[in-house]
């Protein structure tokens, strides 16, 4: 333990005995107003044994690599650097008896163990009403984290993705494409009296989250908290034609997008009624003809984004909790502070193990409305459809097809 820490610790532990001393002469004071009898000193403290939480952090930031990320859900140095940008730059301060370290790592374990606050308390040793504080203080900074990173970056659009470039499946003949877009489902706690809306599949109440993530499986666009029976299509118009951050593609660009959606200006979807889904040609054997060629590459290209679900998903597991503890207001900043989370963990150039499996991955689950909804179609885009057609052809030039 270095100099700072050991200083963090005494200053915690004179700290705790002056709380510990007000509250022996409160008591002191009850009883002699009210009597003995009338006043329970026999109290169950959450604080028994002073400074574990700075302890605990402490183990996380520099002894086990791996138990820093099996319970916090990233590595020392990117949680380390979390910690510094939450305190520099999004005004996340610290009190004389929790640690910036310590509230950081609170809302990292409640969100990547989906953690009560009563469980906090007991395993950070500290009030009930200092965790909750803490996490709010934490959330808070995470959605500024958010406001700057959940977007394109400087020149996202300008030229193609590196990852595009250097992948001879799909480039050049996606070399327009800057990203992908779908919806997903998160369980949500609906407002009382106002349910309905929000159940959508499998009739369990979920919001639909709009999502655009770039080649780095990076978030650059979300939208959180739609009541989940609305279609992705609709939530997509309403976003684009509403939401001043809408990131539009600029002109000759495009996102892949499901057969969910309509192929319209900026919006490139597959040809429809034919095979598409990855595990469609797992089952059925390879593309026969040139649109399934098309739509087999298409897949295998927009699948970022599922993977990009699957990543997020799988690290902050309160996010696949049946049924979330928090009203719908405060349960839609914490899913956009994961959001943020995640896009930080794969800005900080230190190896993630979850982004590294899931970079591999093909197989993947599908998020979109297309398979469980009517499908709401507006009316198609002309030059869309014809690009897809000149894309196809040219797919079709050097490959052995039988039809």
């Amino acid at each position: 333990m270095n100099s700072k820490d050991m200083f963090r610790f005494l200053v915690e532990d004179e700290d705790m005995d002056l709380i510990l001393d007000e509250e022996k002469h409160m008591f002191a004071l009850l009883e002699e107003t009210y009597g003995a009898a009338k006043v329970s000193t026999n109290r169950q403290l959450v604080r028994t044994d002073r400074g574990g939480g700075w302890r605990r952090v402490q183990r996380f930031m520099n002894e086990s690599e791996v138990q820093c990320y099996d319970i916090l859900r990233m590595n020392q140095a990117t949680f380390s650097s979390l910690c510094k940008i939450l305190s520099e730059k999004y005004q996340l301060v610290e009190s004389c008896h929790v640690y910036i370290e310590e509230s950081v790592a609170m809302f990292s374990e409640m969100v990547g163990q989906d953690l009560t606050i009563r469980a906090l308390a007991e395993r950070y040793q500290h009030s009930l009403d200092t965790v909750k504080r803490k996490l709010d203080e934490v959330l808070s900074s995470l959605l500024k984290l958010a406001a700057d990173t959940v977007k394109p970056g400087m020149d996202e659009f300008a030229s193609a993705s590196p990852i595009l470039v250097d992948d001879p499946r799909y480039y050049p003949f996606f070399k327009d494409c800057i990203g992908a877009l779908d919806g997903t489902h998160v369980p949500v706690r609906p407002p009382s009296g106002n349910a309905e809306p929000f159940r959508g599949r499998k009739a369990e109440p979920t919001m639909n989250v709009l999502a655009i993530c770039n080649f780095s499986m990076k978030f650059i666009y979300a939208y959180v908290g739609v009541p989940g029976r609305a279609h992705d299509t609709k939530v997509l118009t309403y976003c684009a034609k509403e939401e001043a951050s809408f990131p539009h593609p600029p002109v000759g660009k495009y996102y892949l997008v499901d057969s969910g959606y309509p192929t319209r200006a900026g919006y490139l979807g597959p040809h429809r009624r034919t095979r598409y889904h990855l595990d469609h040609f797992v089952r059925g054997g390879p593309p026969t003809n040139s649109r399934e060629l098309f739509n087999r590459k298409h897949s295998g290209l927009r699948s970022v984004i599922e993977r990009t679900f699957g990543i997020w998903k799988a690290k902050w597991r309160i996010l696949d909790r049946k049924h979330p503890k928090y009203e719908l207001k405060k349960w839609v900043k914490i899913v956009t502070a994961t959001m943020a989370l995640h896009n930080f963990i794969r800005d900080s150039n230190h190896e993630d193990w979850d982004f590294a499996h899931w970079e591999s991955v093909e197989e993947y689950e599908h998020h979109g409305d297309e398979d469980d909804h009517v499908a709401y179609v507006p009316a198609g885009d002309r030059v869309m459809e014809a690009m897809r057609d000149s894309i196809t052809e040219e797919m079709a030039r050097g490959s052995r097809l039988p039809y």
